[in-house]
């Protein structure tokens, strides 16, 4: 069924680009664009073409079937759609898609017709998601009825489309991922590579990019050999980098993803790509070229009347015109583009648009106007999926409690920000690259060695040949000595054709040696990558989803095998104090050495972790209230001890509350999150009992 891809397309993209070049003789002159920006001349001549073509050939349209039947009609329709297509004329390439598939249904031609509405979907998922939610339901449907597989799986991608950019996530991801389990089933490369690029998308906005540039890395890998859709993958992967804060990557994508579009003619990939790259330019502080990037995106953008576009460029335009200065033109932008944004129910344009003019609100001192702003986004749950955008949201409310005199909320903002960074940008996610980027030096690699093996058939059949033809020479010698000297030559071609392979076998030898190395590599940044994943960075003991999936273990096991649980909730006391006085260098110095001290009164199956800022869990298997009392009385002296070295001059300052939560003084079934409440009463027991102590929690 698929008909858009391979030499079926190819061949109708050249009779459809052949038919409007043949047209061009009555193309009549237009709107004027600036000399400055030729590709969106360009994008204009060809919409006049585009009408000029409607026009020529318009008239000819209803004497098609008589001439030529039903087939010749639906033929006639698509081709006039593709060259309309082909020029960016969309609103009539969809008038004519729409009548070929419409002939298509009435002929009983389902095949051609679902052909058909991939090709209006594909278009449709550019701008106008409400339509490609409508193709894509009926596509469905033919599917299901004609028994279509590919058709099926068109369906569920564009599907996703439509899910993603109405902020539903998972439902995209799992749209998609039976697109691509379709599109594998079904061999074909190029779906496969357009739903991996997709899912690697969704990954990039839940702030997963490790799995992001796994994605697009094997999509790029596909396109390369297909040789079709590399710009946008190109552009990914520098959307990528630009969150993990990898400049000389991102611009080196960036430029690729222009260059590419440039030289393929493609004035969508160009524009987008242009679109995403004024983006980082304000990023980076380069306003100016920032500006001069979005406007040329959003002529070509309106000249293509591809709304989402012209969304996203009018919010770049307006976050460069913040960065140079000029707050009331930026403000017009920004309005405009959350207009499109409400328009088309997209939210990221929303959500981005309304960022950015609580930005402006901010900086032109209207704090009440700012905050509604924000309000506004933090209402919406569909846009606080996007993380890299949920960063900046916590960034200004950080700035309006401060402005505000509400220091307390700022804190809490900046603490969120902080641990939302922690988790986009940390030791992990540049592991997780680095990790990457050796499996695809490892694909490389093996690559290279399967051509080389390849290569050296090759020469050994060559070398077999060869040697035969020595043999029979050698028979013939008595008789045919006047080709002694011929046999010589082809004596001494076998030799170095010996030497050759001999070559050969070593750089295969070394080659292997390398890929092992890789092998080596891989196993130790996994394995460094997974301690990474496990470990608080500052103590060096499980973090809090670690220690949380270990407590919820031993829990379930506790309980199913009839056994006491004991949960020690560990609070250090006055440890603001300790940071205000001596600084939160010395608190981190404060925690090491108290995490260290618990550990050393610990046995091999006790758990320990921090839980959050200065609380730890400690959960051990004892007998009974009073073991587990004995126990936190232990902890509480040692650790007591090993920070009054620390603080000889303040003992007040280096104590401990414990709170303790027992698993058979629990409801039969109690959650995790129970069992950590119960202690976490306990400690405040503790503490209103005047710190340094150990309370049990009382049924």
């Amino acid at each position: 069924m698929k008909q858009c891809g391979g030499t079926n397309a190819s061949w109708r993209h050249r009779c459809c680009v052949g038919l409007a070049f043949a047209l061009a003789c009555v193309c009549a002159s237009g709107t004027t664009i600036p000399e400055s920006y030729p590709r969106a001349q360009a994008a204009i001549h060809a919409l006049q073409l585009g009408a000029a073509i409607e026009r020529g050939l318009g008239p000819l349209t209803p004497a098609v079937p008589a001439l030529f039947g039903a087939r010749g009609a639906i033929a006639w329709q698509r081709l006039l759609g593709g060259a309309e297509h082909a020029l960016g004329n969309y609103d009539l390439a969809e008038a004519h898609w729409l009548q070929a598939q419409r002939l298509a249904l009435a002929y009983g031609d389902v095949g051609t017709a679902a052909e058909i509405l991939e090709l209006r979907g594909e278009q449709a998922a550019v701008s106008d998601y409400a339509r490609t939610e409508r193709i894509s339901n009926e596509l469905a449907q033919l599917a299901e009825r004609a028994r279509l597989p590919s058709a099926h799986a068109d369906a569920e991608y564009f599907l996703g489309i439509v899910d993603r950019r109405h902020g539903r996530l998972d439902s995209a991801t799992a749209h998609t991922q039976r697109a691509l389990e379709a599109a594998t089933a079904l061999g074909d490369r190029r779906d496969m590579a357009r739903a991996l690029s997709f899912l690697g998308l969704i990954a990039r906005d839940r702030g997963d990019y490790a799995t992001a540039f796994d994605m697009e890395m094997r999509t790029l890998a596909i396109r390369e050999r297909l040789g079709v859709d590399l710009a946008g993958t190109l552009r990914n992967l520098a959307l990528i980098c630009l969150d993990l804060g990898d400049d000389n990557l991102t611009r080196k994508y960036f430029t690729r993803a222009i260059e590419t579009a440039a030289s393929h003619g493609d004035s969508l990939d160009y524009s987008s790509a242009l679109g995403t790259y004024s983006s980082w330019l304000a990023d980076i502080g380069e306003y100016q070229a920032a500006l001069a990037a979005a406007d040329e995106a959003l002529l070509l953008a309106r000249a293509l009347d591809n709304k989402p576009a012209v969304g996203f460029d009018l919010f770049d335009a307006g976050r460069a015109l913040t960065g140079l200065k000029r707050p009331d033109e930026a403000r017009e932008r920004l309005v405009e583009a959350l207009a499109i944004g409400r328009q088309l129910k997209q939210h990221e344009i929303i959500t981005r648009s309304q960022l950015a003019l609580a930005e402006n609100a901010y900086a032109a001192g209207d704090i009440a106007q700012s905050r509604s702003l924000l309000d506004e986004i933090s209402a919406d749950s569909s846009a606080m999926q996007f993380k890299p955008m949920l960063a900046a949201v916590y960034a200004l409310a950080d700035k309006l409690a401060v402005a505000q005199g509400n220091l307390a909320l700022a804190l809490d903002y900046a603490h969120k920000r902080s641990t939302l960074r922690d988790e986009l940008l940390n030791t992990r996610s540049s592991r997780a690259l680095a990790l990457l980027e050796s499996q695809y030096e490892r694909a490389e690699a093996e690559h290279k060695l399967a051509q080389m093996t390849l290569d050296n058939q090759q020469q050994a059949a060559q070398l077999a040949q060869r040697q035969a033809q020595r043999n029979r020479g050698l028979a013939l010698i008595v008789m045919l000595t006047m080709v002694l000297g011929l046999l010589a030559w082809r004596f001494s071609s076998v030799r170095k054709l010996n030497r050759e392979l001999g070559m050969r076998n070593a750089q295969v030898e070394a080659q292997r040696t390398a890929l092992s190395d890789a092998n080596t590599r891989l196993q130790q940044q996994a394995d460094e990558l997974f301690q990474a994943a496990i470990r608080d960075p500052l103590t060096g003991i499980a973090n809090r989803g670690h220690l949380l999936r270990q407590l919820d273990a031993r829990r379930v096991e506790c309980a199913r095998d009839n056994c006491e649980l004991a949960t020690l909730l560990i609070d250090f006391d006055h440890f603001k104090q300790i940071n205000d006085r001596h600084g939160h260098q010395f608190g981190d110095r404060v925690l090491v050495a108290g995490a260290n001290a618990l550990c050393d009164q610990l046995g091999a199956g006790d758990i320990v972790g921090r839980y959050g800022g200065e609380e730890f869990i400690v959960a051990t298997s004892v007998r009974d209230a009073a073991q587990a009392r004995q126990l936190a009385e232990r902890l509480r002296a040692r650790v007591a001890a090993a920070l009054a070295e620390l603080l000889p001059d303040d003992p007040d300052a280096t104590t401990i509350s414990i709170g303790i939560a027992l698993l058979s003084r629990m409801p039969a079934s109690a959650r995790l999150e129970e069992l950590i409440e119960a202690a976490d009463k306990a400690v405040y027991a503790a503490k209103n009992a005047g710190r340094n102590r150990v309370v049990v929690h009382a049924a």
